[in-house]
């Protein structure tokens, strides 16, 4: 199953990004810690680009037997990097969530002006590694 959504570039729009693939995933049978952790890692991907990216921005779900992958693309030409901040900071942990509870997640950097840039994350639906 595939399934797109476009994300207005205001922080508004995560939490009805959140809610509209915690749908998808569990109408494909994704239950428990697995959506959870999976909603998480939306959430943070999304939160990234509407926050430090230039719209359009576009989130895509693919659910494959095993595997669901999730995209985000934009059109900022940054790309996003696992940061150590300091405990007392309030933000800057969303990549390295996204490292560590991700079966494989990466950047596909493109010349396309309209979107240059896709992070995406995958995680195998028979478990997620543990944080």
């Amino acid at each position: 199953m595939k399934h797109a959504l476009a994300i207005p570039p205001v922080l508004g729009a995560i939490a009805p990004a959140r809610r509209w693939a915690a749908g998808h995933l569990r109408a494909a049978g994704v239950e428990g810690h697995l959506l959870d952790v999976l909603v998480l890692l939306v959430s943070e991907v999304v939160t990234n680009a509407v926050a430090h990216a230039s719209p359009p921005v576009h989130l895509r779900l693919e659910i494959t037997d095993g595997v669901a992958r999730v995209e985000v693309t934009d059109r900022a030409r940054e790309v996003p990097v696992i940061r150590r901040p300091e405990p007392t900071q309030g933000g800057g942990r969303g990549v390295g969530l996204v490292d560590m509870l991700a079966t494989r997640w990466g950047v596909v950097e493109s010349v396309d002006d309209d979107a240059p840039k896709t992070v995406w994350f995958e995680v195998a639906l028979e478990e997620v590694r543990p944080a």
